[in-house]
């Protein structure tokens, strides 16, 4: 009886915690593969070497991003909005079939990464369009396709 009753001192539980909310850019986080690519009608470089880009990788972390085309930077900026692939095949001069074919589909959100302060020499930006396990990012005139990295 002694023993329960001198435990009323102890302070409360406290709550439990809370979960943490998902991380809204999750589906951009992470390793992509490039698997495939199409010309667009302004393409500055040629089939053969457009397809010397397959297999190589974008990295995107919290912090930063990586890519072949605009090298790395480790403290990006982003920005990001709601697109369909319809609009954005019309936009890059793609057969709204052809962008579907690689792996693009509804509902696509469009991020925007920045390097540091525009005009510092730091990386260039990188756009990619991500549609749940697929994206699109598009460099002088051609678009690759991007799978996740398992």
């Amino acid at each position: 009886m002694i023993a329960l009753a001198g435990c009323g001192w102890l302070p409360p539980d406290s709550p439990p915690a809370k979960p943490v909310p998902p991380d809204p850019e999750a589906a951009l986080l992470g390793g992509w593969t490039i698997t495939d690519h199409v010309l667009g009608p302004r393409a500055l470089i040629s089939e053969y070497d457009a397809a010397e880009f397959h297999g190589r990788t974008v990295a995107i972390s919290a912090t930063g991003y990586a890519s072949p085309w605009s090298g790395g930077c480790d403290d990006a900026a982003r920005q990001h909005q709601p697109r369909a692939v319809a609009e954005l095949a019309t936009e890059l001069g793609l057969a709204r079939d052809r962008a579907a074919s690689l792996g693009l589909a509804d509902p696509v959100v469009e991020y925007r990464l920045s390097c540091g302060r525009v005009g510092t020499g730091r990386a260039p930006p990188l756009t990619l369009y991500v549609g749940g396990a697929h994206a699109l990012t598009c460099w002088s005139g051609v678009c690759y396709a991007l799978t996740r990295r398992p």
